[in-house]
Order: C-alpha cells, then structure tokens, then sequence
C-alpha cells in the first residue's frame, strides 16, 4: 500500500519530530497542517514552505479543539493523515508521584488525544476515510523508574490505539501508533541520564513518514535494537523484571 501526497494534520508540527516530518511531507507533495501552542515556532517551521500551514492550538483546550478540526477540513478541503504529536514530560525523582506534574503530562499526552478523537474521526467518516496516527514510545512497553507520567501514558496511548484500531476498521479509519526509541529534540534535552540508540530528528522523521505512507501496519517503532530491548524486558517473569528494573533506580544519597 502506498498513499499518494493529500492534507496532514500534525499536532506538535513545531519543533522536534513534528517539524521534520511536517518539512519531509511537505517535500513530498503533501498539503501540511502544522499545530502547537507556539505561534513563533509554528511560523518558522511554515516560513519557506507554502504548502506548510500553521493552526495554533493548545490541546488541553476542548473548545479550541473542535474549531480547530472545523478550521483545518474547511480550509484543506480534507484530513487524510492526522499524526498526534504533542507530548508532555518532565523528569521526576524516583517514588515522586506529585499529582500535578502527573495531571500536566495526562492533560497532554493522553486526554489531548481524546479530545481530538471524536472530531478528527468524524471528519475522516465524512470524507470516506483517513489514517489517524498517535506517537506513543518505546517507553510504553513497560514501567521505566523515574518516568512513572510519561512512560503511564504512552501504554495508556498504546493500549487505546489498539482499541481504536479494531472499533474504527469499518469505518475506514485506519489507526497507527508511532514508538520511537530516543529521538534528538527539546524534550530529551532534559535528560540526565544516558541515552540507548539516541537518533538524529531527520532520520526518526523519515522513518515516520516512510511507515506512514508506504504502509498501513500499525506499529511503526524504531530503532529496531531498542524495540526488540524493551519488549524482551515486557516477556521477562516478574522476579526477573523487577530485578533488572530496579537496578535503574538511583540509590538514595
């Protein structure tokens, strides 16, 4: 299957991951709706790209939300690939479950994709169908130490998506979950801690994009080594997960 260049909608289209596979679809002939709630950055990914066009949009917003979807199918004419990409993460100590740093990273990572479930769907219905992708992580395989938020939503999201994927199939919906391993961007950068596999923007975005387009498997995750690490950890008896897994907790000073 190959899908040929038609609008995409990408949240989080301003920095990162999210900007690099808006400029490659660009390059490829695609129509590109870029949102975020950064309007400076939002324009310097559009600026030199006609085909790139911005839609500022917080997706903790529910109201904006709706308008948003109505803005960008009026404007484009359709939504043939809408890519969630806004994430939310922020490094906790280990046994540190502060409720509002869990309530900022829910709000985002897994309640934004809700909320533009419904709309983006029933535009994708109206049109005849669509692809409706979501970047998870390689990080919702399994519980990371010190990343209870971020890595409880990305299995939320992957578990979701597969829920999707069946229930939206006769609507011609085509679901994907994207898990990238560590990927160059603003929000590793808040990393204090080593880094598998790291990879550089471009090629993540490639790789999304090349998933995306000539295929419509489900999992799109990479780098495969990391893949193939993480699950293997998900298969392991829990005596022997545990063990590993604590080994990754900092010992207390």
């Amino acid at each position: 299957m190959s899908l040929k260049p038609g609008v995409a909608w990408i949240i989080g289209g301003g920095s990162g991951i999210g900007a690099a596979v808006a400029k490659l679809l660009a390059e490829r002939g695609w129509t590109v709706a870029i949102s975020g709630r950064r309007v400076e950055k939002l324009q310097a990914v559009a600026s030199g790209h006609s085909s790139i066009v911005p839609y500022p949009l917080d997706v903790t917003d529910t109201a904006a939300v709706a308008q948003t979807v109505a803005s960008v199918a009026h404007d484009l004419g359709r939504i043939d690939i809408f890519i969630f990409g806004a994430a939310a993460w922020q490094p906790m100590d280990a046994g540190d479950y502060a409720l509002d740093q869990f309530e900022t990273v829910l709000n985002t990572n897994y309640l934004g994709v809700i909320r533009m479930a419904n709309p983006v769907v029933a535009q994708m219905q109206r049109q005849g169908g669509g692809h409706f992708a979501v970047i998870a992580s390689v990080a919702g395989y399994f519980g990371l130490p010190r990343s209870a938020a971020y890595s409880s939503t990305k299995a939320g999201l992957i578990n979701l998506l597969e829920t999707m994927r069946a229930e939206l199939a006769q609507r011609h919906v085509v679901v994907r979950m994207i898990a990238p391993g560590f990927v160059k961007s603003e929000l590793t950068d808040k990393n204090d801690f080593p880094m598998p596999f790291l990879m550089e923007t471009d090629d993540a975005a490639r790789r999304i994009v090349d998933g995306l387009t000539q295929s419509d498997r489900f999992e799109i995750a990479f780098p495969k080594r990391m893949v193939w690490l993480m699950k293997t950890m998900r298969w392991l008896p829990y005596p022997i997960f545990f063990w590993l897994t604590e080994k990754m907790v900092p010992k207390d000073s």
